[in-house]
């Protein structure tokens, strides 16, 4: 038990961060002893019950380091949804709990307040997934001579593309706003039916195609989750006036937006190649 009598919320991000690289030690080292085996003293036929040991603790420590990986994102992202909103009103805190950290968020919590923090975290999760991907290539490019440009523009381009979650994410700081889910639920349903155009794979964002984290299914797969609770968030936020103008709204802002960044990074991607 926490101060105040809350519960310690699991995971936090280090305790994944500690999953995770336990799972790359116990898969790379599984994987050396495989190797080795193989080129020591006749082959794997010697050493069959051995070899089929290390390959097991390779797949078992590659299900450990995605299982914290997963871990560390949920952390991470409960952290700074936490961080980053407001303290509860004193009614809601208990006599002599703590007014700062998690105490005074979480009691009491009411049923919109809660959607509003599994949106906000899984906006959060689904921008550092793009993030991790940058750090994985950015470790590939280092060796390389000359490559501050290409990492430059990947940054940059990680950093426009998030521009529409991160104002919903700001709107909905304080409560549920109806605009700026709109506009994480119009980003998200662009990004899908981008991610299925045939031109999008030759203009999409440099950063999401490159790196241990950039397959395109998981992008469209997240893009669609976020729509998911950006509408169930939006079905509990107080209304705006017209619900259609405002969804079209943040629709056309949208693609004019992404339109202009896919442009931007066309016309400058064969300056940072050369």
């Amino acid at each position: 038990m926490m101060p105040g009598g809350t519960k310690q919320t699991f995971p936090r991000w280090w305790q994944g961060l500690i999953i995770l690289v336990s799972g790359i030690v116990i898969g790379l080292s599984s994987c050396a002893a495989f190797l080795n085996g193989l080129n020591f003293g006749g082959g794997a036929n010697k050493y069959q019950s051995l070899a089929a040991i290390f390959a097991i603790g390779f797949f078992a420590g590659l299900g450990i380091a995605l299982a914290g990986f997963v871990l560390m994102l949920i952390g991470i992202a409960r952290a700074v949804v936490n961080a980053f909103r407001p303290p509860a009103p004193p009614s809601l805190i208990p006599f002599g709990a703590p007014v700062s950290g998690a105490a005074g968020r979480t009691f009491e919590e009411a049923p919109e307040q809660r959607v509003l923090r599994q949106f906000q975290m899984v906006l959060v999760i689904f921008m550092l997934l793009p993030a991790a991907n940058v750090a994985t290539t950015v470790l590939a490019f280092v060796a390389r001579p000359n490559s501050w440009h290409i990492l430059m523009l990947m940054v940059v381009s990680y950093v426009f593309s998030q521009v529409p979650y991160g104002i919903a994410l700001a709107r909905t700081r304080r409560g549920l706003d109806r605009l700026g889910i709109a506009i994480a639920f119009a980003a998200s349903c662009v990004l899908v039916v981008e991610g299925f155009l045939p031109f999008a794979h030759a203009s999409g964002m440099l950063a999401a195609r490159t790196g241990l984290f950039g397959w395109p299914s998981l992008f469209l797969i997240g893009h669609a989750v976020v729509a998911g609770y950006a509408w169930r968030a939006g079905q509990l936020a107080p209304p705006e006036g017209d619900d259609m103008t405002l969804i079209a709204g943040s629709f056309a802002g949208v693609v004019a937006y992404l339109v202009l960044v896919r442009f931007l990074e066309m016309n400058f991607l064969p300056f940072f190649r050369r």
